[in-house]
């Protein structure tokens, strides 16, 4: 492993902490186009059919053994290229006695397999020919991704190194033990880490029950249990074929396609597929333990608080999850947002306070948080309060919403002038098996946006009866409690 990374959540690019071979959306998302015509299920069967359709489109594939390819359109501004390894595995499809083995896994698969069989063989034949490398591993994603000079000679090593090792590892019992020893280091930074204490914290509590809820390394009982047998068991339930999402983004070369399917599927043939196709996918059913309010207060000698005030949502399939980024921009998405000038600029209560959504198939939730001094916590809570209900009882203006939809979609445009956030972006969306949503498509569905949706939308999505509130801090259960009950019914 190159460096510690941060692990994705979701969609957030999701922030815990992850493994990355190099580093961790993670991003998430953040874990960072182009307008695509869909496919009709048409057959692509020789090396020259996969060039009849235009290399500006969006392009997704199959193969007999379950494989999707997903090639996004030609950047020929670029230099560079982007390509993926996307396996639908992450620390929610853990057993509690064996969680943080999808991370285990991750760091595994880097130290060796039967044509590359130590670390070295694989880090310095990336490193010689300039090729970035990194892994991340997330609640539901394992990803192993790359970005090097668009050139055949650099895709042909990526992919000859990668099939071998992400298939094919050796899982030697000595390196096992040597990187269970740093994946405990790493487990003891975390800990040490207040942004990813707090982050494993909230999950913990917000998603009590569900797998989502169990922290993506594990813990230090299961990472000292987990054994060989355990890993090769659950790496062959996962890194199959029909399991894997390959994503190719940024300049593109002749012949680049053929190469990829050389090495993941060999003679069987990649099959256009429609970018609107929606395949079927296992969720474990999300039973919440806190469907009324709730405080959590974890006291903690720290020089400011850290409160997040939460709301859930319904996650990937929320009809409701675009507009949820509309109104996270009009609350805290900019220096001149609503909570950014009330509880910063005109009370001078924090340095930072900020809005974000993290998403998964099975559950989502509208996180409002602040870091500010202990003595300003409950000031802070209640005016964050005052401004959800102005927000609930009043229309935004003509202008508010125009000037919020227009930074909303330029800042969304920008992300993907990063050829990986583009790639991750959209492989994400195939790897859940949702149609593919553009980036038009996004825009489009924020310009419909109307006044009386956010309104409508805010008096359904902020229900005091079922807020979650965490601090981290000084600040007492009792004295957020007392606040909260003059906007509870």
């Amino acid at each position: 492993m190159k460096s510690i990374s941060r692990t994705k959540k979701n969609n957030k690019s999701h922030k815990t902490k992850s493994h990355k071979t190099k580093s961790h959306k993670t991003k998430s998302h953040k874990t960072k186009s182009h307008k695509t015509k869909s496919h009709k299920t048409k057959s692509h069967k020789t090396k020259k059919n996969y060039h009849k359709s235009k290399n500006n489109e969006m392009k997704l594939y199959k193969n007999d053994s379950g494989t999707r390819l997903l090639v996004l359109p030609n950047r020929n501004e670029t230099s560079t290229a982007s390509i993926y390894f996307n396996f639908k595995v992450g620390s929610k499809n853990e057993p509690e006695n064996i969680n943080g083995i999808s991370h285990f896994i991750e760091h595994m698969i880097f130290k060796g397999s039967p044509k590359f069989p130590n670390y070295l063989d694989i880090s310095k034949t990336f490193d010689s020919n300039g090729i970035s490398f990194n892994a991340y591993t997330s609640k539901d994603t394992t990803a192993y991704h790359y970005k090097f000079l668009s050139t055949k000679e650099n895709l042909d090593i990526i992919c000859k190194i990668t099939s071998d090792m992400i298939m094919y590892p050796l899982m030697r019992e000595k390196e096992i033990n040597t990187e269970r020893n740093v994946i405990i280091q790493e487990y003891n930074d975390g800990i040490d880490d207040i942004d990813d204490y707090i982050e494993e914290n909230i999950e913990m509590r917000l998603l009590d029950g569900h797998p989502l809820g169990n922290p993506i390394i594990g813990t230090l009982k299961t990472l000292k249990d987990i054994n060989r047998k355990d890993l090769i068991d659950y790496h062959k339930k996962y890194y199959k074929p029909d399991n894997l999402v390959i994503s190719f983004s940024g300049k593109q070369f002749n012949d680049y396609l053929p190469l990829i399917q050389n090495y993941f599927g060999g003679s069987k043939t990649y099959n256009s597929l429609s970018l609107n196709e929606q395949g079927i996918t296992e969720i474990i059913p999300f039973d919440d333990k806190h469907p009324s309010y709730e405080i959590d207060c974890f006291s903690k000698d720290l020089k400011q608080d850290y409160n997040h005030i939460i709301f859930k949502t319904k996650g990937y399939y929320d009809p409701m999850k675009i507009n949820y980024k509309l109104l996270m921009n009009i609350l805290a998405g900019n220096m001149s947002s609503r909570l950014f000038v009330e509880i910063r600029e005109k009370l001078g209560l924090v340095y930072s306070i900020k809005c974000d959504t993290s998403t998964y198939e099975e559950i989502g939730y509208f996180d409002i948080y602040t870091q500010n001094e202990a003595k300003d916590t409950i000031k802070c809570i209640e005016s964050i309060f005052k401004e959800l209900v102005k927000i609930k009882e009043n229309l935004i203006s003509d202008d508010e919403l125009k000037e919020n939809k227009k930074n909303y979609c330029d800042i969304y445009k920008t992300n993907f002038d990063d050829i990986e956030y583009e790639n991750e972006h959209y492989s994400r969306q195939v790897l859940i098996n949702k149609p593919i949503e553009t980036l038009q498509m996004r825009i489009d569905s924020i310009q419909k946006i109307t006044k009386l949706d956010i309104q409508n939308v805010s008096k359904e999505l902020f229900d005091f009866n079922k807020i979650h509130i965490i601090s981290f801090g000084k600040t007492k259960k009792h004295q957020i409690a007392k606040i909260l009950k003059k906007y509870i019914k």
